[in-house]
């Protein structure tokens, strides 16, 4: 008699979780997470996610990453990476475990928000996923804490999110997953960020680290990566779920510009910076411009994106194309310099760029050097010398621009930065795209939110014991400009520069006219402007209520 079990069908197993779902008919269930959108009785899960095949996979999987943090260990791992590349690791890790915590919640919120048990499945399993990356990345992160030679900063964990000039970005565009309608969450998460920017963040950065000599990082992010299609199956089952109800087409439409718009304001630079300015090896054949051409732009504005147009959706091309110009014309290499200025102001250190860096940017981008290379010499001739660097410090905030209300970046292009009054407060914007971010979404975008207006006039050393970035000796900065276990900053030497901060969104506002910029204070302002894609968005061609440059919208 034969004991082998016969193998159950996956189809037929899936099939039986529709019937396992009940709504109570005994009373009206409390809606947490209200939508606008409607939705169908009928959806379907691509993937067929069946719990009993993903658990013995993922726990395979999990304790092949955690043995690597062990053999890492054995290999004296951390002793043998590139200190540049263990720096920018903290941001790094800390940003992306906060991706995966928001990522969680965004699943808790659709499993509330839509009425469909086979989706309800998929984004249960894809919610079990967040939490194992997260445990992945928070053990990483406390690998380095224990073998890293310079572990100041990781004991600041997520904390430091939102005290770093660099960092409090970060905080603000994951928000997005979490913060406003249900499937304009999941847009801007499964969507955007998952099937477009992952291949970025988790394949083209764990290669830098390779490069560099590190070798745990990309054993948990490649993991990590693994499981991504099963996000991207996800985001596409929602979007043809809201898609077969035709009074949706408007909003998705609207939620998906906005939801690539607000990746690539934040990621774009995020991908950019640590891959091009935290690399000692410079092996790598492919600038960021040639992986976002062949990841985003390839992969997934043309051969997804696009082909929404057959299922009636329209994205604008507007939008992508000047997100691409944008990265052309130096979006990330200026504001670069403005986070080489303030490096003080970060948890972690930062190399100054070296002869090779420079050959390498100019192969890459020519002409990169007339346009940022003095800069760069001197910041370098500059670092050790705290009244030196104060001159350059006080070019950098003449120079500076505002920070932008929606995105949190600089508003480095001028021809693009726009700005409005709301409540009697003075609003910049780093683009048209990012006012009709703010002015559509009334109530996102809201309180304290100008990293320096808090600051402003404060003296620097006061500023960094604020931010509790120093380390046990309560005197030596956590940031420094070098890599060098001597000649360490500390706050005596801030102190001597008699720096004092000025906020941009402020002293700008003032020179033009405008009511004070600050937004230190403001309770709950609104500024919603009503409209609609066609008649609000930045590619209306003047029809209606268009965002004008520097200025009020019309």
């Amino acid at each position: 008699m034969s004991t082998t079990t016969r193998r159950r069908s996956i189809t037929k197993t899936h099939e039986r979780i529709s019937q396992l779902g009940w709504e109570p008919d005994y009373f009206e269930p409390a809606v947490k997470y209200p939508s606008r959108y409607k939705f169908p009785t009928k959806a379907k899960d691509p993937m067929k996610h069946i719990m009993r095949e993903y658990l013995p996979m993922e726990l395979e999987k999990d304790e092949r990453v955690y043995g690597g943090h062990d053999a890492a260990v054995r290999a004296e791992m951390a002793s043998k990476t590139s200190k540049r590349w263990l720096e920018i690791t903290k941001p790094y890790i800390v940003t992306t475990a906060y991706a995966e915590v928001a990522a969680g919640r965004c699943m808790s919120m659709l499993i509330d928000a839509i009425p469909n048990n086979e989706l309800r499945n998929g984004y249960h399993v894809q919610f079990v996923d967040e939490i194992r990356h997260t445990g992945m990345q928070m053990a990483l992160a406390r690998w380095y804490a224990k073998h890293a030679p310079d572990p100041s900063g990781w004991h600041l964990g997520p904390s430091a999110l939102s005290k770093s000039v660099g960092s409090r970005q970060a905080l603000n565009m994951l928000s997005h997953f979490i913060v406003g309608d249900p499937v304009q969450c999941a847009f801007t998460l499964q969507v955007v960020a998952e099937t477009a920017f992952t291949n970025i963040a988790f394949v083209a950065l764990p290669d830098v680290g390779a490069r560099n000599g590190d070798f745990t990082l990309p054993t948990t992010y490649l993991s990590v990566q693994s499981d991504e299609a099963r996000h991207i199956s996800n985001g596409y089952a929602t979007l043809l779920t809201v898609l077969q109800e035709d009074d949706n087409a408007p909003l998705i439409e609207r939620d998906l510009a906005q939801a690539w718009w607000i990746n690539h304001a934040y990621l774009d630079g995020f991908g950019s910076a640590i891959m091009e300015y935290s690399s000692d090896d410079r092996s790598d054949p492919e600038s960021y411009m040639d992986k976002w051409e062949r990841w985003i732009e390839n992969d997934w504005y043309r051969s997804y994106v696009l082909k929404l147009g057959k299922l009636g959706l329209n994205f604008p091309p507007e939008m992508f194309d000047r997100a691409r110009k944008r990265l052309q014309d130096g979006l990330v290499h200026k504001n670069m310099l403005s986070s080489a200025a303030f490096w003080m102001l970060n948890f972690w250190r930062t190399e100054p760029l070296g002869e090779a860096d420079f050959e390498w940017f100019e192969s890459k981008y020519p002409g990169w050097y007339a346009d940022y290379g003095p800069a760069w010499e001197t910041f370098r001739q500059t670092r050790h010398d705290p009244q030196q660097f104060k001159h350059l410090l006080n070019m950098a905030l003449e120079q500076a621009a505002p920070m932008c209300w929606v995105c949190l970046m600089g508003c480095v292009f001028p021809d693009d930065m726009c700005h409005r009054c709301v409540d009697g407060r003075t609003r910049f914007y780093c683009s048209p795209e990012c006012m009709w971010l703010d002015e559509s979404n009334p109530g996102r975008y809201v309180g304290d939110r100008n990293y320096f207006d808090r600051y402003h006039g404060w003296e620097l050393s006061d500023l960094i014991r604020d931010l509790g970035f120093v380390r046990t000796d309560g005197e030596t900065l956590i940031a420094q400009p070098h890599m060098q276990d001597d000649k360490m900053w500390t706050l005596a030497d801030v102190k001597s520069m008699d720096f004092h901060i000025q906020s941009p969104n402020i002293t700008i506002a003032e020179k033009m006219g405008l009511p004070n910029g600050s937004s230190a204070g403001l309770v709950t302002p609104n500024g919603h402007v009503d409209g609609g894609l066609s008649v609000v968005a930045p590619w209306a061609n003047g029809n209606g209520r268009a965002p004008t440059k520097q200025g009020v919208a019309r």
